[in-house]
């Protein structure tokens, strides 16, 4: 998820609302995203990008255009969704965001301190529960690439 971190204020609640109040076209507050070289890795095409560019907002309050926009099916346990992810072109770390949007259309609850999400499905409740060393790697790796 991508949000806050705007030029008008530091805090995510404050930023939304300064964007919503300064922007004069239509803007999305929150953006599921994936990274060009996930694409390539994976073998996507990228013929299949749609080229709508728009411009993100990272946290660090840093912006950038994003390289247009796929839909791609999402599989958490037995549950798929058809996401559809902004495209930017970045050095990172991981190979995609998740942010709200798919948070919302899953009916998902994260839960930030085991570091994990619960959803429902046709048979219940899942869980996906994470990796704290492995996100403590990817926290002091990605201070690396700064």
């Amino acid at each position: 998820m991508i949000i806050g971190g705007s030029q008008y204020c530091h805090d995510t609640v404050s930023s939304m609302k300064a964007i919503q109040q300064n922007s004069k076209s239509s803007t999305s507050c929150t953006v599921d995203v994936i990274f060009c070289n996930t694409l390539k890795r994976t073998n996507v095409d990228l013929s299949k990008v749609t080229p709508t560019p728009k411009t993100l907002t990272w946290f660090s309050g840093t912006t950038s255009m994003t390289l247009g926009s796929i839909k791609l099916p999402v599989m958490a346990k037995e549950v798929t969704k058809i996401v559809d992810f902004a495209v930017v072109d970045h050095t990172a770390i991981y190979n995609m965001i998740t942010g709200t949007p798919w948070i919302n259309s899953m009916k998902a609850a994260p839960l930030t301190y085991p570091f994990g999400i619960m959803f429902p499905t046709p048979n219940g409740t899942a869980s996906i529960w994470g990796c704290q060393k492995q996100l403590r790697f990817c926290f002091l790796d990605k201070h690396k690439l700064r």
